[in-house]
């Protein structure tokens, strides 16, 4: 009896371990996905910028992410063309202080200044999203868009922060992040 005594505490010991280890796995994700398109694809003319030098309709892209972890208070989302400026990168969207209960962004979200959190300033100096514009001619570019859960209030930081701003007043506060790749070429 003692030894089946022994081996039931053992087996509940490893199921109670392997329990929390799959809780602490589901806890661990954290994705950001563009809905109905994988990962690493083209972006479609009309996400591109304007008409009339781009050939789009500069209409940002729906996002959707799961809950960040514990603590995430707020979100943040970035859009780099690392590839852009010959290497140097073009930021075309910076946006934060979005809700920890928001899951998603819909299609054309980023040039509406109804879009809930605060705008960062693009490379062009201007608030909100600037599609994608490399040159013709180009290889296709890439469009990291990154998404981080954050432990700061909604309102903690202030508007119009550039990309290089809004990532050093992140030290210390991020406690997940998550991206998705798009590329284009015309």
């Amino acid at each position: 009896m003692t030894r089946l005594t022994s081996l039931s505490s053992w087996l509940v010991a490893v199921t109670l371990v392997l329990c929390a280890q799959g809780a602490v796995q589901a806890e661990e994700r954290f994705t950001l996905s563009i809905p109905g398109v994988s990962d690493d694809r083209l972006f479609t003319a009309a996400a591109a910028s304007d008409a009339n030098t781009c050939g789009g309709k500069n209409i940002s892209p729906a996002l959707s992410w799961n809950a960040g972890p514990p603590g995430t208070l707020s979100y943040a989302i970035v859009m780099l063309d690392p590839d852009g400026q010959r290497g140097q990168g073009v930021d075309h969207w910076v946006h934060y202080g979005i809700k920890a209960t928001t899951r998603q962004i819909p299609t054309g979200a980023g040039t509406k200044s109804t879009l809930e959190g605060m705008s960062g300033i693009n490379s062009k100096n201007t608030p909100g999203y600037i599609g994608p514009c490399p040159p013709v001619g180009d290889s296709a570019h890439h469009y990291l868009i990154q998404i981080f859960a954050l432990d700061l209030a909604p309102q903690a930081l202030p508007a119009g922060l550039t990309r290089a701003q809004l990532m050093e007043k992140l030290k210390g506060h991020v406690l997940r992040n998550s991206s998705v790749v798009r590329r284009y070429h015309r």
